[in-house]
């Protein structure tokens, strides 16, 4: 019994479905080709009454009973079981129904917002909010702000006009789509400045235009980049930094 080469997981899959994964390290495939986890084999059974029966032959190790059917090997089963590793899994037609699938989910996540519309009362309670999709239409997300205000407890701001429910839905759509413009920006100006200092000779370990006084000097903005890490590590598992 060799141990599985490759790194990564091991992915068994029926149809377009993941069933489950397995660390690759340990999984082990016999001469006969059939794989294995942890001294148990991977099978592909959906007749529940064959299961039952496999269990007890599992249990008591007489894998000579098992379906010759039942077994799973690298590739396309006859049981409908598929399985592969990392390389294999990239070119299998699943994974792109998959990656389909979480780039719609990315999508609307990146499109749910929160909308304040009030408070509530005395004492600590939450605010009233609103939370979904902000590329819907404002007539939709007016209609569901004002639901939540006249269906919610002891809120504070209730006879708000639909005007000012309008202007905090504008406000919150026009921050959601300044936000990556906002993080372009900044990402353009930090990497302005690195090389601002780079061309300057600031000295990224001493953090000023020490021109080499500090003995140490580098100009590898790097060199701050893992300091902080590490800091930030240390700070995390120990409360302090050196």
């Amino acid at each position: 019994m060799n141990n599985f080469q490759r790194k990564g997981i091991l992915r068994i899959v029926r149809g377009n479905d993941i069933k489950f994964t397995l660390p690759a390290e340990h999984v082990q495939i016999k001469a006969d080709e059939t794989i294995w986890y942890h001294d148990l084999p991977i099978l592909g059974i959906t007749d529940p009454e064959i299961k039952a029966k496999v269990a007890a032959d599992l249990k008591a190790k007489r894998y000579d009973r098992i379906p010759a059917d039942a077994w799973v090997r690298l590739g396309y089963n006859d049981n409908g079981v598929w399985a592969g590793d990392d390389e294999a899994w990239a070119a299998h037609p699943a994974k792109l129904v998959k990656d389909t699938q979480d780039a719609i989910k990315r999508e609307q996540e990146r499109k749910q917002v929160t909308i304040y519309l009030s408070s509530r009362g005395w004492g600590d309670y939450s605010p009233v909010e609103w939370i979904g999709d902000i590329t819907r239409p404002d007539a939709e997300i007016l209609a569901e702000c004002k639901a939540g205000l006249a269906t919610g407890y002891d809120v504070d701001q209730l006879n708000q006009t639909d005007d000012q429910i309008l202007a905090r839905i504008t406000t919150a759509r026009d921050k959601w789509e300044g936000e990556p413009a906002r993080k372009a920006a900044m990402e353009a100006a930090e990497a302005a400045d690195i090389e601002h200092k780079i061309k300057t000779g600031y000295c990224f370990n001493c953090e000023s235009w020490c021109y080499g006084d500090c003995g140490n000097y580098s100009n590898d903005p790097k060199v701050k980049f893992h300091r902080d890490l590490r800091d930030a590590q240390r700070e995390a598992n120990y409360g302090i930094t050196e």
